[in-house]
């Protein structure tokens, strides 16, 4: 009977080796791996976002080179309580392991004050980084409190930015509102029309393996232009679309890993994580 239990427990611990090498082995084999979530903006009197304040233990545990926001990080719209909003946010925040990125959205930023309030906290609206040799880009595409508005001024900013492309192996994009989508009514066609016409070449020329976006509650559908991904994650908040919901779709955030010159995204819903192209519930839906 000692002899059963002892064999029986060098094998699940043999299991439980193979296990844990894999996984390490996992978390070890890319370049670079992020977290991307958006849309965490809780009910407006509820002032709450559990699935955000949940999913923090889980983030640090898959170690992630950065923690990267698509905005909508509070409720917003209205002055009184902007400071508490992003205090509340800003503690969640401390508790994230990794640096941690963010691009504002439309209930981040409506309004001068708000955007003066946005700067003062965290500095620029727009800007670049660089880690571990990928370029990441952050753009507001809500300027002039227009959803789907990028400024000439950022526009060239973005140009500049881009010329020292040769500098890095590869770049991401990360902005609010997905331009690219059909279901995208409240975006100007002069909007959509640019960055159809005057982004989108510009990323395709510099090396940019995808496009990140929220908005929508809801992720998907995934479209590809040219070589280049675009995904819509607006998944981090109580407020989910409907038809995502009915699809099966869920609070989730996104599991980005690069590898050279090659990228896997992973969906991580509370109770699972499954790759994005069986997370597209709404690939057939929104076409």
């Amino acid at each position: 009977m000692i002899g059963e239990r002892v064999k029986k427990f060098f094998l699940f611990l043999t299991i439980f080796i193979i296990f844990l090498t894999w996984f390490s082995g996992s978390l070890l084999a890319v370049d670079l791996r992020l977290v991307v979530i958006g849309d965490t903006s809780p009910e407006f009197f509820s002032r709450k976002s559990p699935f955000f304040k949940e999913m923090i233990g889980k983030i640090n545990e898959l170690q992630p080179d950065a923690v990267i926001h698509l905005g909508d990080m509070i409720a917003g719209y209205g002055f009184r309580r902007l400071k508490s909003q992003w205090d509340e946010f800003d503690e969640l925040v401390s508790k994230i392991k990794a640096p941690f990125f963010r691009v504002p959205g439309n209930h981040d930023i409506y309004s001068q004050k708000s955007l003066e309030a946005y700067q003062q906290r965290y500095g620029q609206t727009y800007y670049s980084v660089d880690i571990n040799g990928y370029h990441l880009i952050f753009l507001w595409n809500v300027e002039e409190n227009r959803l789907g508005h990028i400024s000439r001024q950022q526009f060239n900013w973005l140009k500049a930015d881009l010329k020292n492309s040769e500098q890095w192996r590869r770049a991401l994009v990360f902005g609010h509102v997905p331009v690219w989508s059909k279901t995208s009514k409240y975006v100007l066609q002069m909007d959509k029309d640019f960055w159809q016409n005057k982004i989108h070449p510009l990323l395709l020329q510099n090396k940019v393996l995808a496009v990140f976006a929220g908005h929508y509650h809801r992720f998907g559908p995934t479209k590809e232009m040219d070589g280049i991904k675009y995904y819509i994650s607006g998944g981090g908040g109580p407020r989910l679309n409907n038809v995502y919901v009915s699809h099966g779709g869920a609070n989730h955030f996104l599991l980005v890993e690069v590898s050279g010159e090659k990228f896997e995204v992973k969906v991580v819903f509370r109770d699972r994580i499954i790759s994005d192209e069986e997370a597209d519930v709404l690939k057939d839906v929104f076409k």
